[in-house]
């Protein structure tokens, strides 16, 4: 006899939608916990030979240009605007900002891994479109992230999150381009805490196709 099929992924779960001020606290409060934003921060954007009063005051201004430019990747409602995710940052001190950039399509890869498939793509595609890695796992996101800093890929961002509540939640209708799933069954491996991920399935659910 056959066993019986796995049993589906649960759905994301819903969440009353956050505000614009509530969802950048939960994001700086993650960032912190997870990838390394609080020594990020402590370094106050890279000042030196200042005094310890002067490194504090250098601290909390990062920390509040980091939050600003947060919320501005933010709609009310809490949609990402990927038009100003991807505008280049004002150097410290500049006179002006700069010049925005040209409207690119955004493509979307959801459960990226470690990144190959995707950094590669944005590198291929950089100057004619913007790339989205989205990912679960946070040793993954981790190395995204790597990816992207040390390859210079301006043009790819990442979202560690779960894809279903990213597409229903945080896109806007109509503002991704492409949308790829490369691997909907996450691998796994015997013996170690993968080795239950084949139970839940598929990514290709009803639910990621009614975010779509």
């Amino acid at each position: 006899d056959q066993p019986p099929p796995p049993p589906p992924p649960p759905a994301a779960a819903e969440l009353p939608p956050l505000s614009r001020k509530m969802l950048v606290r939960h994001l700086v409060g993650s960032l912190k916990r997870t990838l390394g934003l609080r020594p990020a921060l402590r370094r106050g954007g890279g000042a030196t030979g200042l005094s310890p009063a002067g490194k504090r005051s250098a601290r909390k201004a990062a920390s509040r240009r980091f939050r600003k430019g947060l919320a501005a990747s933010f709609t009310r409602d809490g949609r990402i605007r990927w038009q100003r995710l991807f505008a280049p940052s004002a150097a410290d001190g500049a006179d002006s900002a700069p010049p925005p950039p040209p409207v690119l399509p955004v493509k979307l890869e959801l459960a990226s891994g470690t990144g190959d498939w995707v950094a590669a793509q944005a590198a291929a595609d950089a100057g004619a479109a913007n790339w989205v890695a989205c990912e679960l796992k946070h040793d993954r996101v981790a190395s995204l992230l790597s990816r992207v800093a040390l390859g210079r890929v301006d043009n790819l961002a990442v979202v560690g999150g779960d894809g279903v509540a990213l597409l229903r939640d945080r896109v806007s209708p109509e503002s991704v381009a492409h949308l790829f799933v490369n691997f909907p069954e996450p691998p796994h491996r015997w013996g170690t805490e993968d080795s239950l991920s084949h139970l839940t399935g598929s990514l290709l659910t009803p639910p990621l196709f009614d975010a779509a």
